[in-house]
């Protein structure tokens, strides 16, 4: 499969810079999902499409020294910068590795499996989720965070804020991806075969700091793939990149990331 080919948003060191700023808006929303959901000590856990490998770094912490997490990601480069990390951190307990979603191969190894931001980008998100169950030791997690992209608003409204929303979703749709997979997930989970579905919504609201900035970095990292696809062209994108950064450095408005959709579930004990 080729899905990392139609990635819509630019990887690379590019790529993790951006998902830094994400992960640091979204830090207490996965941390405490991941503790609610019994992620502790001794615990081995799989991150796929593990990106920057914040969220290995999280779960690193949470299973501890006699735990393990194993990191997966298609793009080598963003991999080789989130092990740096784990370097510079001291963490020992997370090993990387640079696979496709859809080429794991793993057997009833992990007490959880997870991802965030995955299954959105990928033409066939059931068959990752089933390589994630196969993964995962009967009676195991597995959790997933995803986005029902529409489900942005800013305040008040904004001409470059609207237009990215809606020209992101054109670009993932065109590629073949789900912009708007949040609300189908505990349908796919049920699909998958998983029991004890649950799931919550949550809609982080920003007027200051990373998580408003997001707007602004994601359009600046889908830019190529707008004047690629003919969405719009370069002039069109570098005004509303303007646009967007006026209104973001404006402690006065309001922006939100997209609705994000959490489930989870178990695999079954046969």
């Amino acid at each position: 499969m080729k899905d990392h080919l139609e990635y819509i948003i630019t990887g690379g060191k590019d790529g993790k810079s951006r998902l830094n700023i994400l992960s640091e808006a979204l830090y207490p929303y996965t941390r405490s999902l991941l503790q609610a959901q019994g992620i502790s000590k001794g615990q081995s856990f799989l991150d796929l499409g593990c990106g920057g490998g914040n969220i290995a770094l999280l779960a690193a912490e949470l299973v501890g020294n006699k735990g393990a997490v194993t990191a997966v990601d298609f793009d080598d480069t963003i991999v080789a910068l989130a092990q740096q990390d784990a370097d510079a951190s001291g963490t020992k307990n997370i090993s990387f590795e640079v696979l496709s979603a859809y080429d794991i191969s793993y057997s009833n190894r992990f007490d959880t499996a997870y991802a965030r931001f995955l299954l959105s980008h990928l033409k066939d998100p059931l068959l990752a989720l089933q390589k994630m169950v196969q993964s995962t030791k009967p009676g195991g997690n597995v959790i997933v965070e995803d986005v029902h992209f529409s489900g942005h608003f800013c305040y008040p409204e904004n001409m470059a804020f609207n237009k990215y929303v809606r020209y992101y979703t054109i670009a993932a749709a065109l590629n073949g991806h789900n912009a708007e997979i949040g609300p189908s997930l505990s349908s796919l989970f049920h699909q998958a075969g998983l029991e004890q579905i649950g799931f919550d919504v949550v809609l982080p609201c920003f007027n200051n700091g990373s998580g408003k900035w997001m707007a602004y970095v994601t359009l600046d990292r889908i830019k190529e793939t707008l004047v690629r696809e003919a969405i719009t062209n370069e002039h069109s994108v570098d005004r509303m990149l303007t646009e967007l950064e006026d209104f973001t450095k404006d402690e006065q408005t309001i922006m939100s990331l997209p609705h994000i959709f959490r489930v989870w579930g178990r695999k079954k004990v046969k």
